[in-house]
């Protein structure tokens, strides 16, 4: 019975594992200062960094993953720090084990074989790539699929133009989307792929497409993701292994390897922090083809967002010191008209979306994608933190189709809003 098990996952085309190593490790819920919080970052796996629920400014919240060996070192610390501290979960393992079951429930039922795409299920690499070409194929007048380049372990990295004048009008701005940039934030993809396919198949805002051109990268980190879905659903990184030290930890932080402020910050230093930077700026052939495709029409990219999971945020530069840059009033207020747009939307028990300045709402970072964006000259340039419920960024498929409808009006009316400013 094991054996057919077994077979029957590998027809399903993904399988999922490596859940074994996460066994007995717990989760928890830390809240202390933002500079006490900041320094833990390179030493602790950070599942997510929100404000704390707090009457005091300056405080955060984190939902952080301990080993067993980790755990009582880390507990005395927080004691010690005067750090509060909630268990969340005691095992690990369990609770990915859960979503693999649900995932390959999902897969059975609706399997289709027509490249197609549902808003229940997390799909791969190659489905996802085969699903952009088929759009290619059917839309040619409106969708191009650009081979970008190869991954470090030599998958191809696809994005799509979509533009009703073949992107030979130059007076129309151009919007830029990026996702799954962190490989295990499975969420990204699907609402770069709803919006492809609301600007594309589902047409119920033809302006959006008629007035705007769109750049949209659904899978930026291919090797990262997928290893994420097959061997360690845990996994950040790429799987680069050009930098010293990469056989025991392989893999850079796609968003610590932008030119900005590259190399300032000790704590994205260590290639074995989940941060690392990488041994130089845009190491990464999954961030320079962002940084091509950027450079090829920075003169029209008017609003770039990268997504990712989870915090509901808007966040905006300066991520490296926490000053604005000089539409810092405008990018408050662009944020803003996205976030109302999706509370507009949102589940009745999910967080309202924060609106901010990443360095003042968080803590500081350096040579993200944001940062990096806004200085070459992108006026308006956000981190966007989708929804993650309770369950962070292991998101049960049920609400995918959920985080994908709210995040298209929010996108929608960041994109209108821009175009009204440069119309």
């Amino acid at each position: 019975m094991a054996s057919l098990a077994i077979c029957f996952l590998l027809l399903l085309g993904t399988v999922y594992g490596g859940h074994e190593k996460y066994e007995g490790h717990h989760l928890y819920r830390v809240a202390g200062p933002s500079d006490e919080i900041a320094q833990l970052e390179a030493h602790i796996d950070f599942l997510s960094s929100t404000p704390a629920a707090s009457s005091k400014s300056g405080q955060l919240e984190v939902l952080l993953r301990l080993s067993p060996e980790e755990r009582v070192k880390w507990l005395n610390y927080f004691t010690e720090k005067n750090m509060h501290y909630t268990l969340v979960a005691d095992n690990l393992a369990n609770i990915l084990r859960d979503e693999e079951t649900q995932l390959n429930r999902n897969k059975a039922r609706s399997r289709s074989g027509n490249n197609s795409m549902s808003w229940d299920q997390y799909y791969g690499y190659q489905e996802i790539n085969d699903y952009l070409d088929s759009l290619a194929e059917k839309y040619p007048d409106v969708l191009t699929v650009i081979n970008s380049g190869l991954s470090y372990e030599g998958k191809q990295i696809k994005y799509v133009r979509i533009s009703t004048s073949r992107f030979e009008q130059l007076h129309k701005p151009v919007v830029f989307i990026d996702a799954a940039v962190h490989a295990r934030e499975w969420v990204t993809p699907p609402v770069a792929l709803y919006l492809i396919h609301k600007l594309v198949v589902n047409v119920t805002d033809p302006d959006l497409v008629e007035k705007i051109d769109w750049i949209i990268f659904p899978m930026a980190n291919p090797d990262g993701y997928e290893y994420s879905m097959k061997e360690d659903r845990m996994w950040r990184k790429t799987r680069s292994r050009a930098h010293e030290g990469s056989d025991e930890c392989p893999g850079v932080d796609g968003n610590r390897n932008f030119d900005h402020y590259f190399g300032t910050r000790n704590a994205s230093s260590d290639p074995c922090s989940i941060i690392y930077e990488g041994p130089s700026m845009f190491s990464e052939p999954e961030t320079r083809v962002i940084r091509d495709a950027v450079l090829t029409h920075l003169d029209r990219i008017r609003l770039y967002i990268s997504a990712h999971s989870f915090g509901n945020m808007f966040l905006y530069a300066w991520g490296n010191n926490g000053t604005l840059p000089s539409n810092g009033l405008m990018l408050q207020v662009t944020g803003v008209q996205m976030a109302q747009a999706i509370d507009k939307l949102k589940l009745p028990t999910a967080q309202s979306y924060i609106v901010g300045n990443s360095a003042q709402i968080l803590y500081y970072t350096s040579g993200t994608s944001r940062d990096w964006t806004r200085a070459v000259g992108i006026p308006f340039t956000y981190t966007l933190e989708l929804p993650g419920y309770d369950y962070g960024f292991l998101v049960p498929p049920k609400y995918i189709e959920q985080i994908v409808t709210e995040t298209y009006a929010g996108l929608a009316a960041g994109a209108r809003y821009v175009h009204s400013l440069y119309n």
